[in-house]
């Protein structure tokens, strides 16, 4: 195995092990500390500090104030992205520069709104939210080509506006790429999620299980809010997926592939051999070369 995936892999395990490992009672610890986490503001990394800068916070319908922040490149293409996070956990480092990364190659205007997170605040509330957000863009015209773009929780929201744009008239992203998905929160394909989840470095599906339902709320788990793969995908253009073989998100991943071909759709799935959650994020060989193949796909449109 390559040294940086094996030193990548091993932080990873260390740092999801509190919650990947924890007992119900650290589980409910653990969603006590995001929400009193998430009620903080949101900060720019040092390292960042240049490159990105806080917006005006955009104040929603539901009362949510969210902060938005700008990786800015004059250009008439935006890069919208939603950062993961298991639904309760505010952008680290590496959204920050999987970000960054991204907005250098493509040479687009890029903005990160933080969405209002679990245990606070269910999937609805959030959803809304972010949609008002989507739709301001939307009436603004001021880009000809808006690129969605998520990983994990993030890309489970980024289809659901992909597929809410189509059904309320908005501006189409012009593709929606998502990393690692988390998009069936019904749990379709448990048997096949717990046949690989030795392999998982990073994911306990109990633990996601249990998280997803807080999340849902009052609405039901097949809900195209909560599971976007139960959704319309007839107006879903130029999706791009990329996943890890080795994560139990990667049996959801093909039945998306699945659903969305049965629209009669054709999208790039990516699934790379032996790789996590999200390691498309991460700097090492396979995390470089998706985000190249993710930047060529927004600069040909």
């Amino acid at each position: 195995m390559n040294v940086g995936i094996a030193f990548t892999e091993k932080y990873l395990k260390l740092m999801f092990k509190q919650l990947r490992d924890a007992s119900p009672e650290e589980v409910q610890e653990e969603l006590e500390h995001c929400r009193r986490e998430n009620r903080r503001p949101v900060r720019i990394p040092r390292y960042f500090r240049g490159f990105f800068e806080e917006e005006e916070k955009f104040v929603a319908s539901t009362g949510f104030e969210m902060q938005v922040f700008r990786h800015r490149h004059p250009s008439r293409k935006l890069i919208l992205y939603l950062h993961g996070g298991a639904f309760i956990y505010p952008p680290v480092f590496f959204h920050w520069r999987f970000l960054h990364d991204l907005a250098l190659r493509t040479h687009c205007d890029a903005l990160m709104p933080v969405y209002p997170k679990s245990p606070e605040y269910d999937c609805e509330y959030s959803v809304k939210t972010v949609l008002e957000y989507y739709k301001k863009l939307s009436e603004s015209r001021q880009y000809d080509e808006i690129h969605l773009v998520g990983d994990s929780a993030g890309a489970c929201l980024c289809l659901v506006v992909a597929q809410e744009a189509h059904k309320s008239g908005w501006q189409k992203p012009t593709t929606t790429i998502l990393l690692s998905p988390c998009v069936d929160l019904s749990h379709t394909k448990e048997r096949e999620m717990r046949a690989i989840q030795e392999k998982d470095t990073m994911l306990q599906l109990d633990r996601i299980i249990t998280l997803n339902a807080i999340w849902q709320g009052q609405l039901s788990a097949k809900h195209p809010w909560v599971s976007p793969i139960f959704g319309d995908f007839s107006g879903v253009d130029n999706l791009s997926v990329y996943f890890g073989s080795d994560e139990i998100l990667q049996p959801d991943d093909l039945f998306l592939k699945e659903t969305y071909e049965s629209f009669g759709k054709t999208g790039v799935f990516r699934e790379y051999p032996g790789m996590f959650h999200t390691f498309a994020m991460f700097p090492i060989p396979e995390g470089f070369r998706a985000v190249k193949e993710i930047a060529n796909t927004i600069k040909k449109q």
